[in-house]
């Protein structure tokens, strides 16, 4: 559960908070879709490397410790999902510019279903520990929204800035 929750959040929000910024420079949607699908891409790598690394040095301490290690999952299982997961999410922002929607009709529908995604993702997780749904829905969505935000306006002030006119 633990890396279906931060892979989709992670490649969601992070995706969205690059294609917003980058909606907010005033960036082609060609332009959008190359980063964007670079990042992603990126993203899952990293992310699979990261959480290999991390799990592979989670088992090692409790043998170091003599803790009898998880025979649950594998540091190899673990990359898997997480990779999975992080690239579902990434996708999410990316689909509406792919399809060749313009640029800000683009923006709202991957804020739209990215806010579903992350809306859904958060009662699943509560679903599964038997948290309040709505709760656990809304916690994920507005924190993840802050990023998203904040990415856009990231972009804007950049625009200014930078004196980007396209």
């Amino acid at each position: 559960m633990r890396e279906v929750v931060f892979g989709v959040e992670d490649g969601t929000v992070q995706n969205m908070a690059l294609v917003a910024g980058m909606v907010g420079a005033a960036l082609a949607n060609r332009v959008v879709v190359i980063a964007a699908a670079i990042n992603a891409i990126s993203g899952v790598l990293s992310m699979a490397m990261g959480t290999y690394l991390s799990s592979k040095a989670e088992r090692d301490v409790a043998l170091a410790h003599g803790d009898p290690a998880p025979q649950r999952y594998t540091p190899e299982r673990d990359a898997l999902v997480m990779a999975a997961a992080y690239a579902s999410g990434a996708l999410i922002p990316l689909l509406p510019f792919v399809v060749g929607l313009p640029r800000v009709a683009a923006l709202w529908i991957s804020m739209g279903v990215a806010a579903a995604t992350l809306f859904v993702l958060g009662v699943a997780k509560a679903v599964a520990s038997r948290q309040a749904r709505l709760r656990s829905g809304l916690e994920m969505l507005l924190l993840a929204s802050a990023a998203g935000v904040l990415g856009y306006a990231l972009g804007s002030v950049a625009r200014v800035v930078f004196g980007i006119e396209l």
